[in-house]
């Protein structure tokens, strides 16, 4: 009996050391997390027939919609968003934004056709002067979707997407700010957030 115990409680905790945080934001009905939605005549960000929609109503006019996630910096983590864009261009750039420092300082990586670029944003506006861009091979067009993935993986970031690797980058994380940018137009699908408890930090 004292060996059925002991592994019964053995078994307890192995499962909550591999304890497992997933959300999935699909947008219906109602959202699992805090989207700060607004809307006024120059932009919108909306929850709307199933999808996260943000718009920019102004020419360039940049558009983002954070949160809060609900998981522990210190450790690893990864977040899949299902993005559906209605237009790629030279012109226009979408993506996400990422942490959030005691200045707000944020990170957006972004993409745009055949680039992606890591920048600096705050108060609203991307510091073109500060970052990084590589050519890659997103071509343009019209109505696409794209499988994007932010992974936090033994202290730095690996952004997928569509399953091709376009960053590699060793930083320090602050915050668990999360959130979507776009100078046009774009569509979140769905957002998967998935963190496992390992019992160390990074």
């Amino acid at each position: 009996m004292k060996r059925l115990v002991l592994l019964t409680l053995a078994l307890l905790v192995s499962s909550m050391a591999g304890a497992q945080v997933r959300i999935v934001e699909d947008f219906e009905n109602s959202t699992s997390l805090d989207w700060n939605e607004y809307a006024d005549k120059r932009m919108s960000a909306l929850v709307m027939m199933g999808v996260l929609e943000l718009k920019a109503l102004e020419d360039y006019m940049p558009v983002s919609c954070t949160a809060e996630l609900p998981i522990i910096p210190e450790y690893d983590f990864k977040i899949k968003a299902k993005l559906l864009i209605p237009k790629i261009d030279d012109k226009h750039s979408f993506g996400v934004i990422v942490d959030m420092d005691e200045d707000f300082n944020k990170i957006a990586f972004l993409f745009s056709e055949d680039l992606f670029m890591v920048r600096h944003y705050n108060n609203g506006k991307i510091d073109s002067e500060k970052g990084e861009i590589r050519p890659i091979k997103l071509k343009g067009g019209k109505d696409r979707t794209m499988e994007l993935e932010v992974i936090r993986r033994g202290g730095s970031y690996i952004v997928n997407y569509d399953n091709i690797e376009v960053l590699r980058w060793r930083r320090r994380l602050e915050s668990p700010h999360f959130g979507f940018f776009t100078t046009s137009h774009l569509k979140v699908d769905e957002v998967i957030v998935e963190q496992e408890y390992t019992g160390q930090s990074e």
